[in-house]
């Protein structure tokens, strides 16, 4: 198992995340639901895991400095994280 670095949430999945799974947060408009990606990411990185984190409502370098304001440092962990923005048009 992957744990999330949420107790609460690796609780209800029965310990986390099962190994060669994905794991995709979804949060409503309006709602600030980046502490729960910024969270996993950073306890997954701690552990020697690989991330990939993809943006659509600001810059990937606004997401790394968010990481920076709750005291996680990501640049030593720069051969693990790929971070992309994209744009969807319909």
């Amino acid at each position: 198992m992957v744990e999330t670095g949420i107790p609460k949430l690796d609780d209800f999945l029965g310990g986390g995340i099962p190994k060669g799974k994905s794991l995709v947060y979804y949060s409503q408009p309006g709602v600030e639901g980046e502490i729960f990606g910024l969270q996993t990411v950073y306890g997954t990185l701690k552990k020697g895991g690989t991330c990939v984190f993809v943006v659509s409502s600001t810059m990937p370098d606004i997401i790394k400095e968010q990481f920076k304001e709750f005291g996680w440092d990501i640049n030593s962990h720069k051969g693990q994280t790929i971070f992309r923005g994209f744009l969807l048009i319909r």
